[in-house]
C-alpha cells in the first residue's frame, strides 16, 4: 500500500511519526499484549482449528473496505467498527473453517492442475496469466502465494462440496406443476387509495402543540457540530499527464520487457503423480520417489509407452497416484520453478523427464507441443509502453513527494504553507460541514474521521496523510470549528410544525382505512366509500402477480390474501411507500393452468427452485456440522 511505502522510506521528522504509530496497537489490541509475552492471538477455535487475530483482522478489514466501497456516502463510520461487522466477519470465517474439516473428511481434494487452472481464469488476467502481477497483488493484500494457495484449495474444495448438494437437489414435477399453477394464478382486484399529502394539508397545528413538541424534545433541535477544513491534496493521476518520455526511453523499456508485450513461448503436458502426503517421512518420500524412478525407467527404457503407464494409473485403487494431461503451461505459472525447469527443458514432443519433486509428490513430465513465442512489434505497442512508463514515473513521484508532504507537515504541524511551498501547491479551504459530511472531499469518510477526531480538532495539529483513495493524498487542518449549539423555538418552529402535521396525517389516515375496512366488510362497496371520502378509486380487473398499472404493494397484499368463499370478498390494507394507504378487494381467484407458462420459462423456473432448494439443503448442512463441532469464540479480543 502506499502509506506502507512511505513509511519504510521515511528519514529525517517523519521517521518519529512511525514512533507515535506504534501507539495505536497498545490502543487497539490492549498493553498486556506487549507485557505478557504476546498474549493470546487467536480469535476463535473451530474443532481443534484456530482462527488467529492475524486471519480476523485481514478478513474485518477487507470486509470494512468492500462496504466502504459499496456504501460511499452513506457509509455509517461507526456501524464499520462496531460490534455486529466484526461478529458477522468471524462467523464467516468459522463456517468457512467447518466446512474444510467437512470436506476434508469426505475426502474432497483439489490437485495441482484444478489449482492452476482456476488462478490462470481469474478475471484480472484477462486470460494471460502475469506471474509479476498475480505476486504484487498478493502482496498489497497481505498474502504470500503460498498461503493464498493452500486458501484457494480449500476454497475449491467446500465449492466442490456446495456443488455437489445443490447439483444434488430434486423437483418433483407434481411440485413443478403446483407451482406454475400458483404462479399463474390471476385474482379480480378493486382497491381504493387515500393521499397522505391530502391529509397533510387539512392538519391544523396551534403555538400549544409546537410549544410542548419543543420542550420535549430540546436535545433533538441543534444546530450540529461543524468544521472548516484546510487541507492539501495529492493526485498521481495529474503528476503522469505533465510526464514526457523519450523516443529511447520507450525503446529501451520496450526491449527490457519484450515477454509482457506478446505471448511467450507456451507447452503442452501431460504428467503422472505419485502422491506424497502431508508431513511425510523420509521413508516414505524415498519409497514414493523409487515408485516414480520405476515407471520412468520403464517409459525411457520401451518397456511401455507413456500412455500406457497413464492408463495404469488410471486404474490404480491404491489413490496414491494420479495421472492426466496438463494443457498449456506458460512460464511463471507454477509458485515452485522445478516443474517448468523439467518441462521446458525438453527437447521434442514425446520426450519424458526424469521424476520432478513438488509439495504434492514426484511428477513424470512428456512434453506433448511446443507453441513458439510470438512478440508484437514496437509501434503495435508504443502507446501502451508509454501509458506504462508515464504511471511509472508518477508513482515513484507521487511516493516522493507525498513523503515530503509528510516530512513537512510534521515538521511544523501548526501550518500547512510550508509543505505547500516546497511542492508549489495550493492550500486549499472546505465550507462547513458535519460529521455526516459535505461536499467533494469532505465527503471522503476518512477525511470527515480525520477532521473530528482528537489531533485535528483538539491538538489543533495537522493530520498525517490521508490515502482517500489509490492515489490520492490528502493532509488537512481544522480551521474553523463550531461546536452543537442549541437551536430556538423559533428556529425550529417549521421543522416541528412539519413533523406534527404529518403525525397528525397519519394517526387520522389509519384511522379512516380502518373505518373504511369495517364499512366494506358490512357490504358498502369500494367505489361508494371512494367517493365518499374523495379516494381514488380502481377496478383493476383480473391480474397476474406482474400486473402493470398497480403498485408492487398493493398487489403483494392481494396476493396474499386468502381465496374469498363464492359470492364473498377477501379485504386487506396496506401502506405505500410514498405514506399513502390503500384498501383493496379481492372477489374472486382463478388458477393458473399448469402448462400456461412458455417452456423455456418453465424450465428456467425449475432451474431456479431446484437452486434454491439445494442453497437451503446445503445451509442446513452447514448447521448441522457446526452444530457437531466444538467451536469456541473469543470476542473480547476482536
Amino acid at each position: 500500500m502506499l502509506l506502507q511505502k512511505i513509511r519504510d522510506h521515511a528519514q529525517g521528522w517523519f521517521a518519529y511519526t512511525i514512533i507515535g504509530l506504534l501507539i495505536i496497537p497498545f490502543a487497539v489490541w490492549g498493553i498486556n499484549y506487549y507485557f505478557e509475552g504476546g498474549g493470546p492471538m487467536d480469535a476463535a477455535t473451530v474443532g481443534g482449528d484456530k482462527i488467529s487475530l492475524q486471519d480476523f483482522q485481514r478478513a474485518y478489514q477487507q470486509q470494512r473496505q468492500r462496504l466502504q466501497v459499496m456504501l460511499g456516502d452513506q457509509a455509517d463510520l461507526a456501524g464499520l467498527d462496531g460490534p455486529r461487522l466484526k461478529q458477522q466477519v468471524l462467523q464467516q470465517l468459522i463456517d468457512e473453517r467447518v466446512l474444510n474439516r467437512f470436506a476434508h473428511e469426505q475426502g474432497l481434494r483439489v490437485g495441482d492442475r484444478q489449482l492452476h487452472d482456476a488462478i490462470v481464469a481469474l478475471p484480472v488476467f484477462q486470460g494471460r496469466f502475469d506471474k509479476d502481477l498475480y505476486e504484487r497483488l498478493l502482496r498489497n493484500q497481505g498474502y504470500t502465494p503460498a498461503l493464498f494457495e493452500e486458501g484457494l484449495r480449500q476454497s475449491l474444495a467446500t465449492g466442490q462440496l456446495r456443488d455437489g448438494v445443490v447439483g444434488s437437489a430434486l423437483l418433483t414435477p407434481v411440485e413443478l406443476e403446483q407451482l406454475n399453477m400458483l404462479l399463474g394464478q390471476k385474482r379480480a382486484l378493486q382497491y381504493l387509495r387515500l393521499s397522505l399529502a391530502r391529509y397533510i394539508e387539512q392538519a391544523k397545528v396551534d403555538d400549544a402543540a409546537i410549544q410542548a413538541e419543543f420542550e420535549k424534545n430540546r436535545e433533538r433541535f441543534v444546530n450540529p457540530e461543524q468544521v472548516q477544513i484546510s487541507f492539501i491534496e495529492l493526485q498521481s493521476a495529474k503528476l503522469a499527464a505533465d510526464i514526457t518520455i523519450s523516443e529511447e526511453q520507450l525503446k529501451a523499456a520496450y526491449q527490457d520487457h519484450l515477454d509482457k508485450y506478446g505471448r511467450p513461448e507456451e507447452r503442452q503436458a501431460s504428467h503422472i503423480l505419485v502422491k506424497l502426503p502431508s508431513g511425510a517421512t523420509p521413508e516414505v518420500v524415498a519409497q514414493a520417489e523409487a515408485r516414480a524412478r520405476d515407471i520412468a525407467t520403464s517409459i525411457r527404457s520401451g518397456a511401455r509407452s507413456f500412455d500406457q503407464a497413464l492408463q495404469d494409473v488410471r486404474t490404480d485403487s491404491s489413490g496414491q497416484m494420479e495421472g492426466s494431461q496438463l494443457g498449456t503451461i506458460g512460464k511463471g505459472m507454477f509458485d515452485s520453478p522445478a516443474f517448468e525447469t523439467a518441462l521446458f527443458a525438453l527437447q521434442k514432443p514425446g520426450d519424458v523427464s526424469e521424476p520432478v519433486r513438488m509439495p504434492s509428490g514426484f511428477h513424470i513430465i512428456r512434453l506433448d507441443g511446443i507453441t513458439p513465442a510470438q512478440v508484437k512489434s514496437f509501434e503495435e505497442v508504443r502507446d501502451a509502453v508509454a501509458h506504462e512508463l508515464r504511471q511509472q514515473q508518477a508513482e515513484n513521484r507521487f511516493y516522493e513527494i507525498t513523503q515530503t508532504l509528510a516530512n513537512l507537515s510534521y515538521e511544523h504541524p501548526d501550518s500547512l504553507e510550508p509543505a505547500a511551498q516546497a511542492l508549489g501547491v495550493p492550500v486549499q479551504e472546505s465550507d462547513w460541514f458535519s460529521r455526516q459530511g459535505g461536499a467533494g472531499i469532505t465527503a471522503q469518510p476518512k477525511v470527515i474521521e480525520s477532521a473530528f477526531g482528537e489531533d485535528a480538532l483538539k491538538r489543533g495539529v495537522n493530520s498525517e496523510p490521508l490515502e482517500v483513495e489509490p492515489g490520492h493524498v490528502v493532509v488537512l487542518r481544522v480551521r474553523e470549528h463550531q461546536d452543537a449549539t442549541p437551536r430556538t423555538l423559533e428556529q425550529s418552529r417549521e421543522e416541528i410544525t412539519r413533523t406534527l402535521r404529518e403525525r397528525q396525517a397519519r394517526e387520522a389516515l389509519a384511522r379512516d382505512i380502518t373505518a373504511l375496512k369495517t364499512r366494506a366488510a358490512q357490504g358498502v362497496h369500494l367505489q361508494t366509500l371512494a367517493a365518499e371520502t374523495g379516494a381514488e378509486f380502481k377496478d383493476a380487473g383480473l391480474v397476474g402477480r406482474d400486473a402493470n398499472g398497480v403498485d408492487r404493494a398493493t398487489l403483494d397484499t392481494a396476493f396474499r390474501l386468502p381465496q374469498p368463499a363464492e359470492g364473498q370478498i377477501a379485504l386487506g390494507t396496506v401502506a405505500l411507500a410514498n405514506g399513502d394507504q390503500a384498501l383493496l378487494a379481492v372477489s374472486k381467484v382463478v388458477p393458473g393452468a399448469a402448462d400456461a407458462l412458455p417452456a423455456e420459462r418453465r424450465a428456467a423456473l425449475a432451474q431456479q427452485l431446484t437452486q434454491q432448494l439445494g442453497t437451503g439443503q446445503f445451509t442446513g448442512l452447514v448447521d448441522s456440522v457446526r452444530l457437531n463441532t466444538k467451536i469456541v469464540t473469543h470476542n473480547d479480543r476482536l
